[in-house]
């Protein structure tokens, strides 16, 4: 299938995502979702201005259109390394100023009469990204895609609320596409919010998710037992951090417990992900922290000045899309160290199994234990001077 392929695959590269000889640029997907689209944009006579593609990655689908000649895609990316990635690929072959990078799904949708998608994992996250698509026009054409141990039937039931009858098609490569086309008498309810009101570490607290935020709204085990143990901890409120950075933040549990447990410290919640963004800040807002914690899409902290933090909190992603990689949470721990002061504690919890201990060693400090359960353990390092 690659073989005919407008652009040199070859050529791609996932950086400043993790790059690894285990991980590639694109997958099978990909390369399904531009060779429909080319069928079906030559047999409907479209334009690259009538393409609005989600769930692009580091450019295969967007430059795959570009490097076929067409101009003017709009193109939403949830991760701030995946727009990077596109940024930087599309300059290196030539490609740039190819496409129109949005910061809204529905900011496009008005206009678009394909609509190509790599879909997420999550169903939760295909419903409301469909809520988020509701103006795009009748006769419209959904092209989405996954890899089939990915793909569920439930992801159908959105699918055909938002547009209409899906119609899966054979699988290639391990891949599948799904069609469907807008149906005009389709009425589109707003998809429910995601929301949970939990206690945790001694805090109440409100959670908000938003569409490809890790999780939705759920309190994550992993973060539960790191707070719990913190909580449990004595002298914690001796700690008196003057500034702390929840690195990573998804839906924003750690930064909201942070803002409660430390009144006096300001807080910083970062993450790559638009949708965690979004969810972070709906979460401080409910829990009323908004006004403590400043939020911010950026990749793994690399705004923050080195040696500006007294303590970090971190619950590193243990995988890369479908693939258990342990590259981003080795970025994150690299990201902390350098913004930690000399004597400055990195709190971390982790998939026990992983043994992060020796890294966190390696990259931060001397690291003890706090806690452990069946599946976690939560560490705390501390920054060499």
């Amino acid at each position: 299938m690659s073989e005919a392929f407008p652009l040199p695959l070859e050529a791609l590269r996932r950086r400043p995502d993790v790059e690894d000889p285990t991980l590639q640029a694109y997958d099978a997907t990909d390369l399904l979702l531009v060779e429909r689209s080319l069928e079906e944009i030559a047999a409907a006579e479209l334009s690259g201005t009538d393409v609005l593609i989600l769930g692009e990655r580091h450019g295969a689908i967007t430059l795959g259109l570009a490097a076929s000649g067409l101009r003017g895609m709009s193109v939403y990316q949830d991760r701030l390394a995946h727009e990077r990635a596109l940024e930087a690929n599309a300059a290196e072959l030539g490609l740039g100023g190819s496409y129109r990078q949005l910061s809204d799904v529905a900011e496009a949708a008005a206009s678009a009469r394909l609509v190509l998608w790599q879909l997420p994992r999550q169903v939760g996250a295909v419903r409301r990204t469909v809520a988020e698509l509701a103006g795009v026009p009748s006769g419209a054409l959904l092209v989405a895609g996954g890899r089939v141990k990915h793909l569920s039937v439930g992801m159908n039931a959105p699918l055909a609320e938002g547009f209409g009858a899906v119609e899966p098609q054979l699988a290639q490569r391990k891949s599948r596409l799904l069609l469907a086309r807008r149906n005009p008498e389709l009425v589109l309810a707003p998809a429910p919010e995601d929301r949970a009101a939990v206690s945790v570490g001694g805090r109440r607290l409100e959670l908000r998710g938003a569409a490809e935020a890790f999780g939705g709204a759920a309190l994550d085990p992993g973060t539960k037992l790191l707070l719990e143990t913190l909580a449990a901890r004595g002298g914690m409120e001796a700690l008196s951090p003057a500034s702390v950075v929840d690195l990573g933040c998804g839906n924003g549990t750690i930064a909201a417990w942070a803002a409660l447990a430390w009144p006096a410290a300001t807080v910083e919640a970062t993450d790559d992900s638009r949708d965690a963004v979004a969810s972070a800040t709906a979460s401080l807002e409910a829990s009323g922290v908004a006004g403590r914690v400043r939020v911010v899409r950026a990749d793994g902290g690399d705004h923050l000045a080195e040696a500006s933090a007294d303590v970090v909190l971190l619950n590193p992603p243990f995988h890369q899309g479908g693939t258990v990689h342990t590259g981003i949470a080795t970025k994150l721990m690299r990201q902390a160290a350098r913004m930690l002061r000399p004597g400055g504690t990195l709190f971390c919890v982790w998939n026990s199994h992983l043994r992060y201990r020796p890294r966190l060693e390696r990259l931060v400090g001397p690291t003890e234990q706090l806690g452990r359960d069946r599946t976690f353990t939560v560490t705390a390092s501390t920054r060499r001077g």
